[in-house]
């Protein structure tokens, strides 16, 4: 994987840092391919409890990377543009779809493409410096992607705001109305997402959390009774993992639920 996005394991949880900083960090060609490949890997690695997407330098991420995106407009090349936007897909959908917990620490900048990656993670740990928008209006341009998953982030009128009137929020104000999850001091950002990240893969078995994302994913716009039923077959599914049955032994033996990190995993 190239050094344009960096892997630091904090135990359990991994980080995966951007690493364009003199440019902010763009989704570049070449950051969306390895951070695709670096997020697939951890979706394998029984290892990996959780997965931390940060920024290096003083921003998250700008966005999408605008030399390119003129370039391949000057050129007028159809095929390449579709193919750019069709790996930008690709890692949204790997994203979304991860089963591992993800959680984004954002500071500085998390502008359009960047904001949407941001919110494209399960929790977003944000610093009240931090500024978020979607202003790929302010350039002609479209939010297209990352609106699709905006609302299951924050409510549709809330939604609206943001991509149609593109004004810079804060951290505070982001989490707010529900773009961020937690405010951490300026500077730490990181550690506040760490923590976050292993407080709760703690508090949930590795099967449960990734089956409860893709229930989440498989019913978003089903009608309740396709939705009830699709929830059916995951609790049957679930109910019989040795995960559950663990679970339910320890509670009636003890009253408490197991610590699903004390499996020797999470030493720094």
């Amino acid at each position: 994987m190239s050094d344009i996005v960096l892997r630091e394991e904090h135990g359990p949880v991994l980080v995966l840092t951007l690493n364009d900083p003199d440019r902010a960090n763009p989704l570049s060609s070449e950051m969306v391919a390895a951070l695709s490949e670096a997020l697939e890997k951890a979706a394998s690695d029984v290892g990996v409890r959780a997965v931390i997407l940060a920024g290096a330098g003083r921003n998250f991420s700008a966005g999408a990377d605008l030399e390119a995106l003129e370039r391949i407009a000057e050129a007028g090349d159809d095929a390449a543009s579709r193919s750019d936007t069709e790996q930008l897909r690709h890692l949204f959908e790997i994203l979304l779809g991860h089963p591992k917990l993800t959680v984004a620490a954002v500071q500085g900048a998390a502008i359009a493409g960047g904001c949407g990656l941001a919110t494209a993670c399960d929790l977003v740990v944000t610093e009240p410096g931090a500024r978020f928008a979607y202003t790929e209006v302010k350039i002609g341009f479209l939010a297209a992607m990352v609106l699709t998953f905006l609302t299951r982030r924050v409510a549709g009128h809330v939604a609206r705001r943001l991509l149609l009137d593109p004004e810079m929020i804060d951290g505070a104000r982001a989490v707010e109305l529900g773009l961020a999850d937690e405010l951490a001091a300026d500077g730490e950002s990181m550690s506040a997402a760490v923590a976050l990240a292993r407080a709760v893969c703690a508090k949930a078995s590795p099967s449960a959390l990734a089956a409860t994302k893709a229930l989440l994913n498989d019913t978003v716009g089903l009608g309740w009774q396709e939705a009830i039923a699709t929830a059916t077959e995951a609790n049957v599914r679930q109910r019989m993992h040795p995960e559950c049955r663990r679970g339910v032994r320890s509670f009636l033996e003890t009253k408490r639920t197991p610590d699903w990190l004390d499996d020797g995993t999470d030493s720094e």
